[in-house]
């Protein structure tokens, strides 16, 4: 079946772009919050350094916790064209052409499970985010939604508790937000405690991403691989705990606005994206 949203151009195939293939192959996946976009901008450096790689046959694209309608507006703005997106932690990817190659659901009673939980009643929003659209309950004053949505105008839903279980797209990730990063790591640790053998919730900054059990960036960026059938070096960067999966798993690098755990963890320690992708421009 093919899903499409004219304002997004998803549509539902199996298959990547085919285009040269340089030899080696190289692979560059970037956060998106804080690492590619930092204070609610990009870089010039990095986005002509972006298209200089892309230029040069080699790939590139974002491995985010952002659902996509909530990261296209972002593009648009810039003008920057990716060779994929994954997305919502790894539970969705799309191609460079904005079809969907690979996607996991969490089963709707799940949700209505999570929803109804006491202990999430702290949380300044309930997402449920789909390929193409957000569906939105209980979203509080002081969330980050009612201070984005507005500018990048992305597709949000209101529903209710009634509707959850009948929700009629996959829901790829459940997306929680709190006041501090202490609320939303108990908040996390009561999830994977209770539901860990269904779900996987991780914490980012103040902000709490749920998804299906065994997603994570990391096999995010493996799923892509496969899929494509890329064979090539892969540089992944980020500057986060959701990060940390990929870094760890691809020997992959931070910026040096990024918390110290996890620079800890990091290869090395990069200025921006556009500075990690300068140093391997050229570099067989």
């Amino acid at each position: 079946m093919e899903i499409r949203n004219e304002a997004l151009g998803i549509r539902n195939e199996n298959s990547c772009p085919l285009s040269p293939i340089p030899n080696p192959l190289k692979i560059a996946a970037s956060d998106f919050d804080g690492t590619l976009f930092r204070e609610q901008k990009f870089s010039s450096e990095d986005l002509a350094t972006i298209r200089a790689w892309r230029a040069a046959g080699n790939k590139f694209g974002l491995v985010t916790g952002r659902c996509y309608p909530m990261l296209i507006p972002h593009l648009q703005d810039v003008d920057l064209a990716i060779d994929f997106a994954i997305c919502d932690n790894g539970a969705i990817i799309f191609d460079g052409a904005v079809k969907i190659i690979f996607e996991t659901e969490i089963p709707k009673e799940i949700l209505l499970a999570l929803f109804n939980e006491p202990f999430l009643e702290k949380s300044l929003h309930f997402l449920f985010e789909a390929a193409d659209e957000v569906y939105c309950v209980n979203v509080k004053e002081n969330s980050w939604v009612i201070r984005e949505q507005p500018r990048w105008e992305f597709f949000l839903t209101p529903t209710d508790a009634a509707q959850v279980k009948t929700l009629p797209k996959k829901i790829n990730q459940f997306a929680l937000g709190f006041t501090s990063s202490e609320e939303a790591q108990e908040a996390a640790d009561f999830l994977n405690k209770n539901f860990g053998d269904v779900i996987f919730a991780q914490k980012n900054t103040r902000s709490l991403d749920v998804v299906t059990a065994g997603i994570n960036k990391a096999s995010g960026v493996e799923k892509l691989l496969e899929v494509c059938n890329w064979d090539g070096k892969v540089y992944v960067i980020g500057d986060e705990s959701n990060d940390l999966p990929m870094i760890k798993k691809f020997g992959g690098y931070t910026v040096s606005t990024a918390k110290d755990f996890v620079k800890q963890e990091a290869t090395e320690i990069f200025d921006s994206v556009g500075a990690m992708l300068k140093n391997f421009l050229d570099k067989n």
